[in-house]
């Protein structure tokens, strides 16, 4: 008979988890990151399929796809905007928004006469992210590394006179990633 071990199955950390105690790294957006206030770690969904039986009860199995909601980040505009504008430029040349030339500047290709690419980068359009969660000592935790993202929506910014005292804009980003991984920071 096995014996119950109640030291064993305490938990060795007690303090609880802060949510002012981040840091976000946007490779792409150097700019926003002193100015982050919010971001969420996004949902993670796992399919599933339904297995019948004879009897009248359905069992449950796990499915074969895993899908993430948007990475959300919310951040202080600062005054000249440049965190904004870097987002901006980042959409509009993935778009293309204006032409296609900040397009193929973005993945660093060449046009040929017949207006199609060569010697593409693709891999430019993305950027990965990485999110540190830190202590209460305000220490390095767990990283939360986000490959392939890439911006899907840039929030507004309003401008307001009837307000008491001064509120800062704020504005919110949305990407979409390829996947996210877990792990100890070191």
């Amino acid at each position: 008979m096995a014996k119950a071990n109640w030291t064993a199955n305490q938990p060795t950390n007690l303090n609880y988890l802060s949510p002012v105690n981040f840091d976000l790294s946007i490779n792409k957006l150097p700019k926003t990151r002193y100015f982050c206030t919010a971001i969420n770690i996004p949902t993670i969904n796992m399919s599933e399929t339904t297995h019948d039986t004879t009897l009248a009860i359905q069992s449950h199995l796990p499915g074969d796809k895993i899908t993430f909601d948007p990475l959300n980040v919310k951040f202080v505009v600062d005054e000249d905007m440049t965190n904004y504008k870097e987002i901006f430029n980042w959409i509009m040349a993935l778009g293309p928004g204006y032409d296609t030339d900040d397009y193929v500047a973005l993945v660093e290709a060449t046009k040929t006469g017949t207006n199609k690419f060569s010697n593409a980068k693709y891999e430019n359009m993305y950027s990965d992210a990485l999110l540190i969660v830190n202590t209460s000592s305000n220490n390095a935790n767990v990283e939360f590394q986000f490959e392939d993202c890439f911006p899907t929506s840039l929030g507004t910014i309003d401008f307001t006179t009837d307000t008491q005292g001064v509120e800062y804009a704020v504005c919110d980003l949305t990407m979409k990633f390829t996947r996210f991984t877990v792990s100890t920071a070191t």
